[in-house]
């Protein structure tokens, strides 16, 4: 009785502790998940090119769908930037660098002066990257691997002025301030 009173007493308080923790980093992880994907949702449907010879009804449709997938886009984006402390602190060393690294560069592209379709295909891009790093399996090593020197080329080169940028006179956000 006295064991089962000091175990209960002692031992039991700081295994429950443990155990959310580990809950709130597993439910931090998947929120991470459902967000590159939603937000990966948003930029293939902005990537996509309206065909030239389109009704024009349809191209105002389009118009009105694409304005909203974008607003989708930015929200995600910016509830990642508001939750990054939540969704980098579950990780630990270069994991945590990698999501902070992601987070930090779609922000900055949503708020640089880049084409609706260019901060799409480049999201789009990282993205995509970012799910196989994350969310890969241990037998993706390689590709994963891969993956993370395509990311790593991705945020360099996203950190170079756009076309955009350099014909409005735009200056990159430096990797630093985002």
């Amino acid at each position: 009785m006295i064991v089962t009173l000091g175990i209960e007493y002692a031992a039991k308080p700081r295994l429950e502790a443990r155990k959310e923790r580990i809950l709130a980093a597993h439910r931090s992880r998947r929120e991470l998940s459902a967000a590159l994907t939603a937000i990966g949702l948003s930029a293939t449907y902005l990537a996509i090119d309206v065909p030239k010879d389109a009704d024009q009804h349809v191209r105002e449709t389009l118009r009105v769908e694409r304005q909203r997938q974008y607003e989708r886009m930015r929200e995600h984006a910016q509830a990642m930037a508001d939750n990054m402390d939540r969704h980098a602190g579950t990780f630990h060393s270069i994991p945590m660098k990698i999501v902070m690294s992601y987070i930090g560069t779609v922000q900055g592209i949503m708020l640089s002066a880049r084409t609706r379709h260019d901060k799409a295909q480049q999201i789009l891009d990282l993205t995509g990257q970012m799910a196989l790093i994350l969310d890969g399996r241990w037998w993706q090593v390689v590709a994963r691997v891969r993956s993370l020197w395509k990311f790593q080329e991705l945020v360099q080169r996203s950190q170079e002025p756009s076309d955009c940028e350099k014909l409005s006179g735009a200056q990159p956000v430096p990797p630093q301030a985002r």
